[in-house]
């Protein structure tokens, strides 16, 4: 059963009245109001404006079913389905040729900002619909009941647009997104007003109707890496599931340390209590870290990156060693952790790697993202 929202003050932004529809919506932000939790940047203004068209569309039941649908097709690896796949569906019908025409305006300014990449629409409570289908056999698509979604914005936009030179509304760089992102609907369809409700966390999302306005995150698409460019990890394969965690002692608690190439540590991260399913039947799942901007005068041309699994027990430390191998020197540095721990092993991460490389260690895989 949907948990009931329950509206907090709600912040108004308004939108100057439609004249005419098929002009764009233009979003103005009540200088009075609450600061919003985004960047100031091209991408986040243009994400805006595809928010207030989606939420327009999804006062219809209709078009709620069409995402759902989609959606659960993972046509594109993920739950989700490209706005271009909306104005497929719609343009050809006369009520809908304005809306579609502002959306295929706004796709084509954001692509080249995202390189290349589809701007879409995520939607995290179909896996939960899907894997309550799969325990109720007798389930039909059709009769899922979806309700008015919040939208909240791409926390990857909020980084990219940092690095674009945005700022926060509190004038700071950010570095990790927070977890719970500003969630916001529209009072009715095109009506030019929309307002702040809640704040939206993971577990949340994946039970409510929230729609995420971002874009894809094809990482085939970007080639190389560029020197000084953003670095992104967190994102993990595992393969063998009770290996690592029996199910009886819950979630996952994952820990990921990065050296550099000069025995530096960039990263030593905690991510906390992570739930199993997001990792069952051997799917890909970015948990979310920011590494840093690889500079390769201050990184060196390649990083280490040691995965651990936390279980606690009482104070250790471990030295972990990585042999010298093709005229690289040998280093190592030491880990304190508890006893019970498991270190998963490492592996060497290259400036030239490919985005589409994939590094295997003990019961998982990961990737970065850049």
């Amino acid at each position: 059963m949907l948990k009931t929202l329950k509206y907090l003050p709600m912040a108004v932004f308004l939108l100057g009245l439609l004249t005419n529809c098929q002009n764009e919506l233009p979003v103005v932000q009540d200088k009075g109001d609450r600061p919003l939790d985004v960047v100031n940047s091209p991408l986040r203004e243009l994400q805006l404006k595809v928010m207030v068209e989606v939420l327009s569309l999804a006062k219809e039941t209709e078009f709620r079913q069409f995402v759902l649908e989609e959606c659960l097709k993972q046509k594109h690896g993920d739950y989700n389905v490209y706005i271009r796949d909306i104005i497929a569906n719609y343009k050809g019908q006369e009520k809908y040729k304005a809306p579609m025409q502002r959306l295929e305006a706004l796709v084509k300014q954001i692509k080249p900002l995202v390189y290349n990449n589809e701007p879409l629409i995520f939607y995290p409570r179909a896996e939960t619909i899907e894997e309550r289908m799969v325990e109720n056999p007798t389930a039909r698509v059709t009769d899922v009941v979806t309700s008015e979604p919040l939208a909240v914005l791409q926390a990857d936009a909020i980084t990219v647009g940092a690095g674009a030179g945005g700022r926060t509304s509190s004038d700071y760089y950010p570095d990790t997104p927070a977890n719970a992102l500003n969630g916001y609907m529209i009072q009715s369809a095109y009506s030019g007003v929309w307002v702040f409700v809640q704040k939206v966390d993971e577990e949340y999302a994946w039970e409510n109707d929230i729609y995420v306005i971002g874009t894809d995150e094809n990482v085939e698409q970007n080639g190389a890496r560029l020197n000084g460019g953003a670095e992104f990890g967190g994102i993990i394969q595992v393969t063998d599931l009770n290996a690592i965690e029996h199910w009886t002692s819950g979630k996952l608690e994952f820990k990921v340390i990065i050296r550099s190439a000069n025995n530096t540590e960039i990263s030593n991260r905690d991510f906390g209590k992570l739930k199993r399913k997001n990792f069952r039947n051997q799917v890909w799942h970015e948990i979310g870290h920011s590494v840093g901007n690889w500079n390769t005068g201050n990184w060196g041309n390649y990083t280490i990156e040691n995965w651990w699994e936390r279980d606690g027990g009482g104070t250790s430390s471990t030295t972990v060693s990585v042999p010298s191998s093709n005229g690289l020197p040998a280093l190592s540095y030491t880990v304190n952790h508890g006893s019970d721990d498991n270190n998963f092993g490492l592996s060497m991460v290259q400036f030239t790697d490919p985005a589409t490389q994939v590094y295997q260690i003990s019961f998982m895989n990961f990737k970065r993202r850049f």
